[in-house]
């Protein structure tokens, strides 16, 4: 360390935390998909029993 390093300025800290979330942006948005992209187990079943569950109404051939 340099001692005639000056302290950081609160503009300073500031662009630096912005940098920081820009650099881990990437990493936060994973993070999120991972956590919201599973549902109860209740949900899922219910949507596996509707799967099959559907009609052509409308496409006479």
């Amino acid at each position: 360390m340099v001692a005639s390093e000056d302290p950081l300025t609160p503009v300073q800290m500031a662009i630096n935390g912005v940098k920081l979330l820009v650099a881990m942006s990437p990493l936060i948005a994973l993070f999120y998909v991972i956590y919201t992209g599973f549902e109860d187990e209740e949900k899922e079943q219910e949507k596996r029993k509707q799967k099959g569950d559907f009609a052509l109404d409308g496409h006479g051939e």
